[in-house]
């Protein structure tokens, strides 16, 4: 109990610490299995989140009615209902067992209300031996609101994320908006850089990381003089030098911010290439950050598929051509191939 509690505190998981409630509800109550439905005010009807034992995988796709069963009873009562002997209860609904072939015996179900807002429903299901006792009930509503607390924080959580990540994008905005060559870069970078990251299956707390990253991959630029940035041919050679230092300027921007330290990374190296010849450090191999790398392939191939001043951007083929060609020396061919697959399935949508 005092581990769960732990959990939620420091876990912003939510997924993992719902699965970690479950499990211990399962195991501590002694029973056969053990889930979380989620309520979906738009359809108006409960969803699996989290489902333990035997048939967990098999009810994943199942959903509840509103009012309908145990779990419709105790959302709708916002009470917790104890049932002996499910085959005597006509709350009981048959529709989840029939398609889960799983068999009900007798369950409790508690409504999951922080601050006394319907979120879901958990329920346990199956004593091992015998019946479900008061102690039993008592224990899993101490479990349940445990779990509502872990839902509501990562709500609270998901909220200001989108408040902060709307207010980097404010700034994302103005750094791309003092070359019209580049409205919409950063943006188009982190899609990008996020379809690689599907396709490699990050989770979500490297996802937001590396998102974080590439939305702010040229923050170094905001000081950088319009007439270099907007110049319409080649740079000199103490041009270049300014250009080559913004991932150092936009890193050191970053750096005084606690909550920036997992991104500078991304930021500061997403110019270097595996063979060494890139900047601002000249890293090469494995010594370039795979966040770097990533946000390396996007911003070479927004940079190649968009215009510029001196040319029209070369279109998808030819773009994708050129990662591939420079596969192996400037990129990660590993990452080439994820991104050109992440290409070749939006263009199939």
């Amino acid at each position: 109990m005092a581990e769960t509690s732990a959990l939620i505190s420091s876990s912003l998981d939510v997924k993992r610490v719902l699965e970690t409630v479950m499990n211990v509800a399962k195991d501590v109550i002694d029973a056969e299995a053990s889930s979380i439905f989620l309520y979906d005010e738009e359809k108006h009807e409960f969803f699996f989140e989290i489902a333990t034992g035997d048939a967990g995988d098999a009810v994943k796709q199942i959903r509840v009615p509103w009012g309908k069963g145990m779990v419709g009873w105790a959302a709708e009562h916002m009470q917790t209902l104890l049932v002996p002997d499910v085959t005597k209860d006509p709350r009981f609904y048959s529709k989840v067992d029939e398609k889960s072939k799983f068999q009900t015996r007798n369950a409790i179900t508690v409504p999951l209300k922080p601050k006394n807002k319907l979120i879901g429903v958990a329920q346990v299901l199956n004593k091992k031996g015998g019946l479900f006792s008061r102690e039993d009930v008592e224990l899993f509503e101490t479990l349940a609101r445990q779990a509502a607390v872990a839902i509501e924080n990562a709500s609270l959580y998901t909220d200001l994320q989108e408040l902060f990540l709307n207010s980097i994008r404010t700034v994302v905005s103005l750094i791309d908006a003092k070359d019209d060559y580049t409205a919409g870069h950063s943006s188009r970078v982190t899609q990008y850089a996020l379809m690689i990251a599907d396709q490699l299956g990050y989770d979500t707390e490297n996802r937001k990381r590396l998102e974080l990253a590439a939305l702010l991959h040229d923050v170094g630029k905001i000081g950088m003089p319009d007439a270099i940035l907007k110049k319409p041919s080649g740079l000199t050679a103490e041009e270049f030098a300014i250009v080559k230092d913004h991932p150092n300027k936009g890193a050191e921007a970053l750096e005084p911010i606690k909550q920036m330290k997992a991104i500078i990374p991304g930021v500061r190296y997403h110019h270097e290439k595996l063979d060494g010849k890139g900047y601002p450090a000249g890293l090469s191999g494995d010594q370039v950050p795979m966040d770097a790398q990533i946000i390396c392939v996007g911003d070479s191939y927004d940079a190649m598929n968009s215009d510029r001043p001196y040319r029209k951007g070369l279109g998808m083929e030819e773009s994708v051509r050129r990662l591939r060609q420079d596969s192996g020396t400037q990129f990660n061919p590993k990452l080439v191939e994820a991104f050109v697959s992440a290409l070749e399935n939006e263009e199939k949508k």
